[in-house]
């Protein structure tokens, strides 16, 4: 085998556990700044706060996690020996990701300000979560198959 050519489904497994990756360390990094809001200040927080987690704090977050992402998923699949970008914009499959990362995260943020404690978000910010990882999961798998369709 030669240096730098991999098995497909090598890259698909390595795409598929990287942005699981940036999607475990973008929660990780919200969880934080979601939680002291209903906690430490819960009558002074309004759902200004969410909306700008929501509107600036998840794109920053998940710019830097998921861009970091696409950058080494890039950089597997061309081989290189540093960090490198097949296009200069996203492809099909990184959108979707991203896409379907954003909307997801955004429920589970706001659910988890609207009644942190409730026995219906501790089901369903788990749900959210999940749904969010199969969703990648199958978006990686389709590109792998059906790559030339866009």
């Amino acid at each position: 085998m030669r240096r730098g050519v991999l098995n497909p489904m090598t890259l698909t497994a390595i795409t598929i556990l990287l942005y699981s990756l940036a999607l475990f360390l973008t929660v990780a990094t919200l969880w934080p700044f979601s939680h002291p809001t209903q906690t430490i200040f819960p009558k002074k927080t309004g759902p200004q706060s969410v909306w700008i987690l929501i509107g600036v704090g998840l794109p920053f977050v998940m710019l830097f996690y998921f861009g970091l992402a696409f950058l080494i998923d890039d950089t597997i699949s061309e081989g290189a020996a540093w960090l490198t970008a097949k296009e200069d914009e996203l492809s099909f499959t990184e959108g979707l990701v991203t896409a379907v990362t954003y909307v997801g995260l955004s429920g589970w943020i706001w659910l988890r300000w609207r009644n942190p404690i409730a026995p219906s978000t501790r089901i369903l910010g788990p749900a959210i979560i999940a749904t969010v990882i199969i969703l990648i999961i199958v978006g990686v798998l389709w590109d792998a198959h059906h790559d030339q369709m866009f």
